[in-house]
């Protein structure tokens, strides 16, 4: 894997909200109550059903969640440093370095947080102990296997053939919008031959796909979407979300990861320094429990980073190992990002 995060750099430009409904009004923090942040779908089915009940039988407390994306969240916790809107925020790898480095989240110990002891230190070194991910998900392809008889095995093969059209108009690809598509492009070009510094081969591929492209996606929500609908018969996406796809019911629809490696996803828990931090850490010891996160698992596949949770024999086959996964140097991404976003927008968009 490589992991060089140590510095801590600015927020990433241009990044849009992963989600473009808000449910949940923000409510400032009450001592007997925590506003913590879900992204949308499963997730927050997850995080209402399993995570949220856990938090109040320990605790007493109540949890008011809101729904939206890590870029909105990091931007409501910068415009009001002294009240803090929000308690503990589910955040983004690179826009997490953007409250670390300002100053507006608290250090997780082992004395704060007990079940970080059971965390591998990959899941918390990236941001210094500032956020831990309490689970992880692997990039692949997804596919209809009733229009896609044979999947490609690599990256590069994946994106040769869907350039020269062998699977129609019929692809869906994220956008530069989505907080991760920097990384994808990283993760592209290196698959390619490229490098940071050298990030043509990803863009001329993306190039040649982008005819065949049925829609540039903004959020995961609506990747799924285009799933269900068929709108699109091969994409990518992370294996968590289309394993429990598989799971409810939708017999073609299949997933794999390519070689040479996957992009490995993270999402740092921070505790927002505030007046409600003790719940705060509680709520972020809480999502690193054994208890919820299996029943979180169950129903969305990311793989835990809790090294007590015991996978069920049925899905272990799954699991991507760590070693396989492979992220950019965080410093080098957040350099690079303004310079993709530009080039995304003047050749893909």
């Amino acid at each position: 894997m490589e992991i060089s995060r140590r510095k801590m750099l600015g927020m990433m430009a241009g990044t849009a909200a992963l989600a473009a409904t808000q449910r949940t009004s923000l409510v400032f923090a009450q001592s007997n109550s925590i506003t913590v942040t879900t992204l949308g779908g499963r997730w927050e089915q997850s995080i209402r059903t399993h995570f949220a009940p856990f938090f109040k039988k320990k605790t007493g407390a109540d949890v008011k969640i809101v729904l939206g994306g890590p870029a909105q969240w990091t931007a409501q916790i910068e415009s009001q440093p002294n009240r803090p809107p929000l308690d503990a925020v589910d955040n983004s790898e690179i826009l997490a370095l953007s409250l670390i480095k300002k100053g507006l989240v608290l250090k997780l110990t082992p004395e704060k947080v007990p079940n970080l002891r059971d965390i591998p230190k990959q899941f918390y070194e990236p941001w210094d102990s500032y956020g831990v991910s309490y689970q992880y998900g692997a990039s692949g392809i997804w596919f209809d296997k009733r229009k896609v008889k044979q999947a490609p095995d690599s990256w590069p093969e994946f994106l040769e053939r869907a350039g020269k059209g062998e699977f129609g108009k019929n692809i869906a690809f994220p956008d530069i919008s989505y907080a991760w598509t920097p990384e994808l492009i990283w993760h592209l070009a290196v698959s390619l031959g490229g490098s940071m510094s050298n990030l043509d081969p990803a863009f001329q591929a993306l190039r040649k796909m982008k005819p065949y492209v049925t829609k540039f996606w903004g959020t995961a929500i609506e990747a799924e979407r285009l799933i269900v609908s068929r709108e699109a018969e091969i994409g990518w996406l992370w294996d968590g979300r289309i394993y429990a796809m598989m799971d409810s019911g939708d017999a073609n629809l299949d997933f794999k990861r390519l070689a040479p490696s996957s992009l490995f996803s993270l999402v740092p828990a921070q505790v927002v320094k505030g007046p409600n931090a003790d719940l705060a850490f509680e709520w972020v010891n809480t999502l690193l429990d054994p208890e919820p996160l299996l029943e979180y698992y169950k129903l969305i596949q990311y793989t835990p980073t809790n090294t007590r949770v015991v996978i069920p024999e049925a899905t272990r086959h799954r699991i991507m190992p760590v070693a396989q996964g492979t992220v950019p140097g965080m410093d080098e991404l957040t350099k690079a990002t303004p310079g993709i976003i530009e080039r995304w927008n003047a050749e893909i968009r």
